[in-house]
C-alpha cells in the first residue's frame, strides 16, 4: 500500500486517515485468530509510519514514540490496537451467558496443555512465551501480553485441571513419522488431540471437509499421509460411515462443539439463515433457511424447507422442498416475505428451542436454475451437534456458593423499600476526588430497619459510579428470595436498569462505565432470585426519606473513622485488573491510553530532553495537548506538512542547524565554522533565537524577543477575560509576568524550553491555583501555536533561505550533499575544509547508544545515521516556480551580501555574473488582507444565497483557489520583509 501511495499528492492528514481508517481495520479483521508479537506486527505496518514521516517532513529517524503522542492525525499504535482487539473478544466470551461452556473449555485445554494446576489466568506464562506452538495461541497471548501491561485476568470459575488423556493423543496412536509430518498442522492449527477429529458426540470421524471448514487441518494439496492412517486404524470396516471403533471413542465432555445459535435481533425482518431443526414428535430431522424470528410469547422461527439430495450424511446437496405434509398454507404469512424467497416453495414454522445454525460459511448462493445449494459442513456433522445441543448433559463450570461478598450486613425478611444516593465531589471543590454512598432499609409501616453509609476507592470515580454501588451494596444486603422497591433520584440509573438488567445479556454493556458493577447486579439478582422493582423520586422535593439518605451520603466523605471500601470482590464472570485495580470500563479505551502513556514515557525519557534540563521540570500532559492541535499544518502543493514537520523537529532538537550538520557530515562542513548570519557563535538550536546578526536592529533576537512578549501579553489578556474557579486577585498579573519562562533578555531555560513547546510545569502549577486544566489547556494552544508560526515564517524561513545561499557560496551543492560517500578533493570548498569522513569515536558511541534506545522498526548503524540523506535541509528549501520566480530579485541581491559574508572564510569564485536590475513594477494600492477579506464576503455570500444563485459548488470551489492564491502570496510577502529590509540597508 505505501508504494502505491508514494508517487500521490496526498497530504500526512490523508496518509494517515488511511492508515487509521483502512489499513489497521483490514489487519485487525486479518488478525481475529491470531496474535502476533509486537515486533510482527510493527514490520507490517513500517512502510506505511515511513511514509507518514515523509508526507508530515520528517526524517526517517523521528522516533515512533513522536508519531504515536506527538502528531495531530492521531496515528495508532497497531500492536496497542489489535491486543486491545482480542482481549475485548475474550472478555465477552467470559462474560456471555451463552459462552460459558466454551469458554470452560478453552481455560480448561490451555490449563492441561502448559501442564499446570492453576488457571492460566493467574500463573506467570512467561516461561511459555518461546514455545513454538503457542505463538499463534490467541488467548495464550492475549493473557501473556496483557499481563505484560500489568492487567490480570480474574475469572469467577476456577475450571479444575482436566486430564486429556480421554482426548486420546495424536501422538500416542500414530507412528513417529506420521505424527512428526503433520507438525505444521499442530503448530499452525493446534491439532493435537483425536478429540478435535471427531464429531461432538464423539462416536464418528469428521470427514476432511468438515475439518478444512472447521480449520483444524490446512485447505491445501491432498489428504495427508496421517488421516489415511486414521481411517484405517480407528474406523470400522463400513469406511462411508465413518463410526470409530469402542477403543477410540471420545467421552463428550472432551469433545469441541462449536454450536451457534439463531440471530434474533431482527425480530420480525427478513434475516435469512440457514438452521436445522429436530422435531422431537417424528424423530425426523428439518434443514432449511430461516426466513424471520418471532419473539416470546411465540418463540419460533418461520423456515423453509430443503431435502437432501443424497441419503449419504457426508454429503451437503439440498434442493428446495416444493410441497409437503409439513408445509403451511402460503395465506397464513406474509406476503412480502414469500416474495422475497423466489426459490423456495415450502414454508413452516419451528420452535427456536429446537433450532441451531447450519455450520456453513456466510454467503452461501442458491442456484436459481436448480433451486439447490451446497453448503459448508456434512449433514452427519449438523445432525451431531444438533442432538449434542438437544441431548448432552448440560456441562457448567463450577461455581462458587459464596453469594454475599460485598456487603457484611443481612437486613431481615421484613424489608420492602430500599432508599439509595450517591454522592460525587470532584477534585474542583475537594483535594482529591471522593465518591460516596448510603441506603436506608424501610418496614411495610414505614419505620427504618437499618441505615448504611461508606466512601469507595475507585480508579473511575463519577457519580454515577457512586449511584450504581449503592445500589449493588443495598441489594446484597437482602436475604434471599426477597420482593423489594428500590427509591431513587436517578433517573439515568432507571433507564440503565432496564437496558442491562431487564433485559437480556448484551456485549455492549461491556462497552460502558460501571459494566462490573452491573454484572455483578444481575448475578445478585439471578442467585438471590430477588424481585426488584425500580421507582423515581422527585430530586429535591422534600421528601423525608430521600433527604435522609442524601444527608447520608454527604456525611460519608467527613466521616474520619470510615474505612474505604474497596469492590475487588465483584460478582462479574470475568474481571480484569490493572495494578490489582477494577477496570470498570470499556478495554479498548483503556488499552489505548496506557499505549499512549508508554509511548509519550518513552518520548519524555529521550536523552535530548534531559541533557539540559529535568523531564519532571515539564508538564508532558499540556505538551501533547497542544502539539495535537490540527490547525499547525500549513502544506504546500508537494504534499509536504511543513510547518508540522518545523514544530516536531524543533521539539525533538533534529532542526538542520549548521552545529547538527557538522556532526553529520564533517566532510563537508568545517567543524570550526560558525553561524553564518554573525560569525560570532555555533549556530545550536537555542542560538537561532539569540543570533545578534551582522546587522543588529534586523537580528532574530530583537525579532524573538518582540514575538514572545506578545506572546505573554496574549495569554495574560485571555487569562483574565477567562472564568476562573476562585476569584483573581490583583496580584495576578505581576505575578504572571514575573514567571521564569518569559525572562528572555538573556533567555531563561524555561524560556527556551517554552520555545520548542514544552510546557513548564511550574506554569500550569500557577494557572491551576485559579483554573481547570481544560480551561489552562485550551488558552495556551492557539497563542503558542500562532507564536511558532511566527518564528517559522520571520525567523527559520529567513534563516533557511539564508543558509541556502551561503551553502551555494562555499561550493556545497546539492549533489555532495546526498553522496553517501565522503568527496574526493576536486569537490572541496575553495576553504580548505579538512577532509574527515567520520565522526570521533566518542561521538558514534552515543549515537548508536540513542539509536538503540529508540528501537527503529528499521535498524542501521551510527556511521549510516551520520550520513543518512539530506532531505531535512533540501525539504525546507521546498517551493513552487511561481514562489521562486517572485523572490528571483531578492536572491541575486543576496548573493553579493554573501560575497561579503565569504570574505571571512576565504575567496569564493562567482558562478552567476552581476546582472543589470529590472526596474519594479509599483505596487497596488491594495493589501494581502484586503483581498482575502473580500473573498470571504463574496464566498459568504454566494454560500447564503445558493438557492437563487444559477451557479454549482464549483464557481465557489474555483473563488476559494483565487482565496487560497491571495493565502499563498501574504505567506510568501511576510517571508520577504526581513530580507528586503536587510538588502535596503546593505546598499
Amino acid at each position: 500500500m505505501a508504494a502505491l501511495l508514494s508517487p500521490k499528492k496526498l497530504l500526512a492528514q490523508h496518509v494517515a486517515y488511511l492508515y487509521n481508517i483502512v489499513l489497521l481495520p483490514r489487519l485487525e479483521f486479518r488478525l481475529q485468530t491470531t496474535l502476533f508479537a509486537e515486533s510482527t506486527i510493527n514490520r507490517i505496518v513500517s512502510p506505511m509510519l515511513s511514509l507518514i514521516r515523509q508526507k508530515a517532513g520528517l526524517a526517517l529517524v523521528t522516533p515512533l514514540s513522536a508519531l504515536f503522542t506527538m502528531l495531530p492525525f492521531s496515528i495508532q499504535q497497531a500492536f496497542g490496537r489489535f491486543l486491545s482487539s482480542h482481549v475485548a473478544s475474550w472478555q465477552k466470551i467470559f462474560f456471555h451467558p451463552s459462552y460459558k461452556l466454551f469458554a470452560n473449555y478453552m481455560i480448561t485445554y490451555l490449563q492441561s496443555f502448559l501442564d499446570c494446576d492453576a488457571c492460566p489466568s493467574t500463573i506467570d506464562l512467561e516461561p511459555w512465551s518461546h514455545t513454538f506452538s503457542l505463538r499463534t495461541h490467541s488467548l495464550f497471548n492475549s493473557l501473556l501480553f496483557s499481563s505484560r501491561l500489568n492487567i490480570t485476568w480474574s475469572l469467577l470459575f476456577r475450571p479444575p485441571r482436566k486430564d486429556l488423556c480421554s482426548a486420546i493423543p495424536l501422538w500416542s496412536i500414530l507412528p513417529k513419522e506420521l505424527f512428526t509430518s503433520m507438525k505444521n498442522v499442530q503448530n499452525n492449527f493446534g491439532t493435537r488431540f483425536l478429540a478435535q477429529l471427531v464429531t461432538p458426540c464423539g462416536s464418528r470421524l469428521l470427514p476432511w471437509k468438515d475439518l478444512h471448514f472447521l480449520k483444524r487441518v490446512s485447505n491445501k494439496g491432498s489428504v495427508p499421509a496421517w488421516f489415511n492412517y486414521l481411517l484405517n486404524l480407528i474406523v470400522i470396516s463400513d469406511f462411508l460411515s465413518f463410526f470409530v471403533l469402542p477403543q477410540y471413542r471420545i467421552p463428550i465432555s472432551h469433545t469441541v462443539a462449536p454450536i451457534s445459535f439463531i440471530d434474533i435481533s431482527r425480530n420480525y425482518w427478513f434475516n435469512p439463515q440457514w438452521a436445522i431443526s429436530f422435531n422431537r414428535d417424528t424423530n425426523s430431522f428439518l434443514v432449511g433457511r430461516v426466513i424471520t424470528t418471532y419473539p416470546a410469547p411465540r418463540d419460533e422461527a418461520f423456515i423453509s424447507h430443503w431435502i437432501a439430495s443424497s441419503i449419504d450424511d457426508l454429503l451437503s446437496e439440498f434442493t428446495a422442498c416444493q410441497g409437503c405434509a409439513s408445509a403451511i398454507l402460503r395465506s397464513s404469512t406474509s406476503k412480502t416475505l414469500i416474495k422475497r424467497c423466489p426459490s423456495e416453495g415450502c414454508f413452516s414454522y419451528v420452535p427456536l428451542s429446537n433450532l441451531i445454525c447450519y455450520p456453513t460459511r456466510p454467503r452461501t448462493y442458491i442456484h436459481a436454475d436448480t433451486r439447490s445449494v451446497s453448503l459448508s459442513a456434512s449433514l452427519g456433522f449438523a445432525k451431531s451437534l444438533l442432538l449434542y445441543h438437544l441431548f448432552a448433559p448440560v456441562r457448567l463450570p463450577p461455581m462458587n456458593n459464596q453469594v454475599s461478598r460485598i456487603s457484611d450486613i443481612q437486613l431481615p425478611s421484613s424489608v420492602s423499600t430500599l432508599y439509595i444516593d450517591g454522592s460525587f465531589l470532584p477534585p474542583s471543590s475537594h483535594p482529591v476526588s471522593s465518591i460516596a454512598y448510603a441506603w436506608t432499609a424501610i418496614d411495610p409501616d414505614g419505620f427504618i430497619l437499618e441505615s448504611h453509609y461508606n466512601i469507595i476507592s475507585s480508579i473511575f470515580p463519577s457519580a454515577l459510579h457512586s449511584e450504581v454501588f449503592a445500589l449493588l451494596h443495598g441489594l446484597d444486603s437482602l436475604p434471599r428470595n426477597s420482593k423489594i422497591t428500590v427509591a431513587t433520584d436517578c433517573a439515568q440509573l432507571l433507564f440503565l436498569w432496564s437496558l442491562y438488567v431487564d433485559a437480556p445479556f448484551t456485549p455492549r454493556i461491556l462497552k460502558e462505565p460501571n459494566h462490573l458493577l452491573w454484572s455483578s447486579i444481575r448475578n445478585i439478582k439471578l442467585q438471590k432470585n430477588l424481585d426488584v422493582t425500580l421507582i423515581k423520586v422527585p430530586a429535591h422535593a422534600d421528601d423525608p426519606l430521600n433527604n435522609h439518605v442524601d444527608a447520608l451520603a454527604k456525611a460519608a466523605h467527613t466521616d474520619s473513622h470510615l474505612s474505604s471500601c474497596l469492590p475487588s470482590e465483584l460478582l462479574a464472570s470475568c474481571i480484569l485488573q490493572f495494578n490489582s485495580l477494577p477496570v470498570d470500563m470499556n478495554i479498548r479505551k483503556f488499552i489505548r491510553d496506557i499505549f499512549d502513556a508508554k509511548s509519550l514515557l518513552t518520548l519524555a525519557v529521550l536523552p535530548r530532553f534531559n541533557s539540559y534540563f529535568s523531564t519532571s521540570d515539564i508538564d508532558w500532559a499540556c505538551t501533547k495537548f497542544c502539539l495535537n492541535n490540527n490547525k499547525q499544518f500549513v502544506s504546500y502543493q508537494n504534499g509536504h506538512s511543513e510547518f508540522c514537520g518545523f514544530r516536531i523537529k524543533l521539539l525533538l532538537d533534529m532542526l538542520p542547524t549548521l552545529t547538527t550538520l557538522q556532526r553529520r557530515k564533517p566532510h563537508l562542513y568545517n567543524p570550526n565554522w560558525l553561524c553564518p548570519q554573525c560569525n560570532f557563535f555555533p549556530e545550536t538550536l537555542d542560538h537561532l533565537w539569540t543570533c545578534p546578526y551582522i546587522l543588529p536592529e534586523f537580528s532574530p533576537f530583537n525579532t524573538f524577543k518582540t514575538l514572545l512578549l506578545a506572546l505573554r501579553t496574549n495569554y495574560l489578556d485571555k487569562f483574565l477575560s477567562a472564568s476562573s474557579l476562585l476569584p483573581l486577585p490583583d496580584s495576578f498579573a505581576a505575578e504572571f509576568t514575573a514567571l521564569s519562562c518569559w525572562d528572555c533578555d538573556p533567555p531563561s531555560i524555561f524560556c527556551l524550553q517554552l520555545t520548542r513547546e514544552l510546557i513548564p510545569i511550574f506554569l500550569t502549577e500557577f494557572l491551576g491555583n485559579y483554573f481547570s486544566s481544560f480551561t489552562i489547556w485550551s488558552i495556551l494552544d492557539t497563542p503558542l501555536h500562532d507564536f511558532h508560526f511566527d518564528l517559522y515564517v520571520q525567523i527559520w524561513l529567513c534563516r533557511s533561505i539564508f543558509f541556502h545561499h551561503w551553502e551555494s557560496a562555499q561550493g556545497i551543492t546539492k549533489k555532495m550533499k546526498s553522496s553517501a560517500l565522503g568527496p574526493s578533493s576536486t569537490f572541496l570548498p575553495s576553504s580548505n575544509i579538512p577532509f574527515n569522513t567520520s565522526t570521533p569515536s566518542l561521538e558514534l558511541e552515543e549515537i548508536q547508544v540513542l539509536i538503540n534506545k529508540l528501537d527503529f522498526e528499521d535498524s542501521f548503524t551510527a556511521e549510516e545515521f551520520v550520513l543518512y540523506d539530506d532531505s531535512e535541509v533540501t525539504t525546507e528549501m521546498i517551493f513552487d516556480d511561481k514562489i521562486l520566480k517572485q523572490e528571483q530579485k531578492v536572491l541575486n541581491s543576496c548573493r553579493s551580501v554573501m560575497s561579503y559574508i565569504c570574505d571571512v572564510r576565504g575567496p569564493v569564485q562567482s558562478n552567476n555574473p552581476e546582472k543589470e536590475e529590472i526596474e519594479e513594477e509599483p505596487l497596488s494600492t491594495i493589501t494581502h488582507n484586503e483581498v482575502i477579506e473580500c473573498y470571504d464576503k463574496v464566498i459568504l455570500y454566494l454560500q447564503r444565497q445558493e438557492n437563487n444563485y444559477s451557479s454549482n459548488d464549483k464557481e465557489i470551489k474555483f473563488i476559494k483557489k483565487f482565496k487560497k492564491e491571495a493565502l499563498r502570496e501574504h505567506f510568501c510577502s511576510t517571508k520577504q520583509i526581513n530580507l528586503d529590509n536587510f538588502v535596503n540597508v546593505i546598499k
